[in-house]
């Protein structure tokens, strides 16, 4: 059954998304809301002491990355435990775009419990809106939702946004797109919104780092200072190749002012890592990548319900002849794709295609000579179908939900 009232908030413009008097109310009621938000989430927020007067730069400088005993931090038992690290001081007059990496499926509770004014959350999860009773929460808070497969919604999201901000609201969106399981990248590359959205307002961008301890029900959380695009020095030829640059300057600044927001917030990631969470030896896994992909596979079917979700409901055609009518699995994971990546995979799978050809012509010496050269294409391709988390999660739920529910309607006819 579909959320009443809210299922197509996503389909309204600009102007009908959200209105003055509804942006004006969620501003004014954001501490009670929070207050209640506590409540609801059982949240117990730990705030470390900090020197306000750090840069960036000079807080990881002086910071001790040596691990750090959770328990002295006086966490709670059957709470959700939140160590929040550091939190500027804000304008309390001014709005602000929150950019924050995505990383569990709590991510969103969270941040929205340790943000000190009002957020709308941008929420590219239309399934979310539709069958989620915790829309409605989200709703109160203020949401702007958009369907990431849908170019003219993609469209609108900037304009949307700089409304929001316009009216004296902040904004809370995680560019990633999608939960970070990518086993290499600390921060996955990220989408140009908030950029934009910061250039054409004038907004400063304020970034969210977390790491979760689910083990111990403990998020840790990073706020850095706010950044005035206005005040960057920014050179697009520092993070990529002149020919790209040449080809659309105004382009690639802002993807540069995005790589470097994404630097900070992996900086932030890395020293978490060190002081949080214990090292883990790659020998005591068969495979380490496959192991820690199963475990974000399961967590998130255990956390988000898929199960339990109507997926087939977006099937166009059944599981013999797969067929989407909405790929909601693709909706869901879709993580953007570089240029410089796209390029990078269809090299792999052209030398792959090569490498194969050899084989089945009998041509083994030559092969074996490839792989003495280090690379095994077909080994770098395969990692990277691997690592498609929408096609784990759609093959997952296919094999541990759909063939099942399938086998016990056939046995009881």
């Amino acid at each position: 059954m579909e959320n009443l009232f809210i299922s197509n908030l996503n389909k309204k413009s600009v102007s009908e998304f959200t209105t003055d008097f509804g942006a004006g109310l969620r501003k004014d009621s954001d501490k009670p809301f929070k207050k209640v938000c506590n409540i609801f989430t059982n949240a117990n927020i730990i705030r470390l002491d900090q020197d306000f007067s750090l840069t960036d730069e000079e807080y990881f400088s002086t910071l001790d990355s040596n691990y750090i005993d959770p328990l002295q931090y006086g966490l709670k038992k059957g709470k959700n435990n939140i160590v929040l690290e550091r939190y500027p001081k804000l304008d309390d007059n001014e709005s602000y775009i929150f950019v924050c990496n995505h990383t569990c499926p709590e991510d969103i509770e969270t941040v929205l419990n340790i943000i000190d004014r009002n957020a709308y959350l941008v929420l590219g999860s239309i399934d979310t809106l539709k069958h989620n009773p915790e829309a409605y929460l989200l709703w109160l808070n203020g949401v702007i939702p958009f369907d990431i497969l849908s170019e003219e919604e993609r469209a609108l999201l900037v304009p949307k946004m700089n409304r929001v901000l316009s009216l004296g609201n902040s904004i809370l969106i995680f560019p990633e797109g999608s939960h970070n399981s990518n086993p290499y990248n600390l921060i996955n590359d990220l989408f140009d919104g908030p950029v934009n959205s910061s250039l054409d307002t004038s907004k400063k961008i304020v970034p969210i780092t977390l790491m979760r301890d689910d083990e111990l029900s403990t998020t840790y959380i990073d706020v850095g200072n706010p950044i005035d695009l206005k005040q960057l020095d920014i050179n697009p030829l520092d993070y990529y190749k002149q020919e790209l640059v040449a080809e659309d300057e105004e382009k690639y600044y802002v993807k540069s002012i995005s790589s470097y927001i994404r630097n900070k917030m992996a900086t932030s990631v890395y020293y978490m890592m060190m002081r949080h969470f214990k090292p883990i030896i790659r020998n005591d896994y068969d495979d380490i990548s496959e192991y820690f992909r199963n475990k974000f596979i399961e967590n998130a079917f255990k956390k988000l319900h898929w199960g339990e979700h109507n997926v087939e409901q977006y099937l166009k055609i059944g599981i013999d002849n797969l067929e989407w009518e909405y790929d909601v699995f693709k909706a869901e994971y879709l993580v953007k794709k570089t240029k410089e990546r796209q390029e990078y995979e269809e090299v792999v799978a052209d030398m792959a295609r090569i490498q194969r050809k050899m084989l089945e012509s009998g041509n083994v010496e030559s092969f074996i000579g490839v792989k003495k050269g280090i690379i095994d294409y077909q080994a770098l391709e395969q990692n990277i179908k691997d690592n498609v988390v929408a096609d784990n999660m759609r093959k997952y739920w296919i094999e541990n939900y759909y063939n099942k529910q399938n086998k016990k309607l056939e046995r009881r006819k």
